[in-house]
């Protein structure tokens, strides 16, 4: 199965619903992940716009923190996009699955698993900060979710990435990617994707197994040159990408 590929918003917070989805079909991708609460543009468009201009929406982001006592499950029904079948992306505290705030973590699954169909679209994702890897581990056993691979997050919690990315995958079937320094990762600033090492990005996805969509979170000014990377390695026999307009980039 050739996973989607395409953009984040969180690449192109100014560009509305229609703007975000041309963008990344116009960049040969066919997908886009949106976080919601951010004051990102694709807002006012929302999903619909987003699916009528042609993109497949692979996630919606929220701010939850699974095992934070500052995001009770209660507050969860107040989210705006989540919706039945599509997947949502959360945060993990460290800590999420010790005894004193399992029950926590356990309660906030099942009220996004109510919103969204089933606990496995709970994509919890790799980032600095939060859960280290083994701790995602555990928490994908006990609680029925699902990790989101950001490489550069997997990176700076991880020394040994492709080894992290390999004992996840199980539970992993998305992906962002964005390039940076491999070897100061947590001071990195984002890099286009070629230039950083891509081969490394490569082997990270690879030890994922299969993934249904990879796509592009970086502030780099190198977002069509990174999806149509991201094409050749996954889509080599995709159409050649289309000039973007020139405001696609702010």
């Amino acid at each position: 199965m050739r996973p989607l590929i395409g953009l984040s918003s969180g690449s192109a917070p100014g560009l509305d619903a229609t703007e975000l989805a041309g963008l990344a079909l116009s960049a040969g991708g066919t997908a886009v992940d949106v976080r919601e609460g951010k004051g990102h543009a694709w807002e006012t468009g929302g999903l619909d716009g987003l699916r009528t201009a042609g993109a497949k929406v692979c996630f919606v982001g929220v701010g939850t923190v699974l095992g934070d006592a500052a995001h009770p499950p209660i507050a969860i029904g107040d989210l705006r996009w989540p919706e039945r079948g599509l997947p949502v992306k959360v945060f993990a505290a460290a800590g999420c699955t010790a005894h004193e705030r399992i029950a926590l973590t356990l309660a906030q699954v099942e009220a996004l698993a109510a919103r969204v169909g089933d606990r496995s679209l709970v994509l919890v994702e790799t980032h600095h900060g939060y859960a280290p890897v083994p701790e995602l581990e555990e928490l994908c056993r006990r609680a029925g979710t699902s990790v989101l691979l950001d490489t550069m997050g997997l990176a700076r919690i991880d020394d040994d990435p492709v080894a992290a990315a390999a004992r996840l995958a199980p539970w992993v079937s998305y992906a962002q990617v964005k390039g940076f320094d491999w070897d100061q990762p947590g001071t990195s600033r984002h890099r286009p994707l070629a230039s950083a090492r891509p081969e490394l990005n490569r082997r990270v996805l690879d030890a994922a197994g299969e993934l249904r969509a990879v796509t592009v979170e970086s502030k780099a000014p190198s977002l069509v040159e990174d999806i149509a990377l991201l094409c050749e390695w996954y889509v080599p026999d995709a159409p050649a990408p289309r000039a973007p307009r020139e405001e696609t980039t702010s």
